[in-house]
């Protein structure tokens, strides 16, 4: 598993890309949801913000980042946009795509932090972008959940 291949595949195959000009040449580039959605999930990681943690603060709807990178974030996306020490962006992700993403994070935090709890894993998807996931029905998403088991750095 490639974590950026990884990510980057369930961004691109969801969220689309907009054209947009720059120096009067369009251009393509991310979608703002689709850049705010990864930019929260590689700071989650780089924080190593355990996934208890990222799960909880993902719902229908809503992604939350605490402010932990606002120095950072900001020259991103403006100092007014902290609100009570968090950022909150709006998404269009279901159930089913949260549960994937949820996933994702679980395993990218692993690999990231743990490698060889990762190592020890039983039957994940071989490819390096988890392809696999999209055609996993929502019952399949929670099985592969409960069988990413972060003991280490919390659940």
């Amino acid at each position: 598993m490639d974590i950026n291949l990884t990510i980057d595949n369930f961004l691109d195959t969801l969220l689309g890309d907009v054209v947009k000009k720059v120096n009067g040449i369009d251009e393509t580039v991310p979608g703002i949801e689709k850049t705010n959605l990864g930019m929260c999930f590689y700071q989650s990681l780089k924080n190593k913000v355990f996934p208890a943690e990222f799960e909880a603060n993902i719902s229908k709807g809503f992604i939350k980042i605490n402010s932990l990178d606002k120095p950072e974030l900001t020259k991103f996306i403006g100092d007014d946009a902290w609100k009570d020490g968090w950022f909150t962006w709006e998404h269009t992700l279901n159930e089913k795509q949260i549960l994937h993403l949820i996933v994702i994070y679980r395993l990218s935090y692993l690999q990231h932090c743990y490698p060889d709890k990762f190592d020890e894993i039983k039957d994940i998807p071989s490819s390096t972008n988890m392809n696999e996931y999209f055609s996993k029905s929502k019952e399949e998403l929670q099985d592969e959940y409960n069988k990413v088991k972060v003991n280490v750095g919390a659940n």
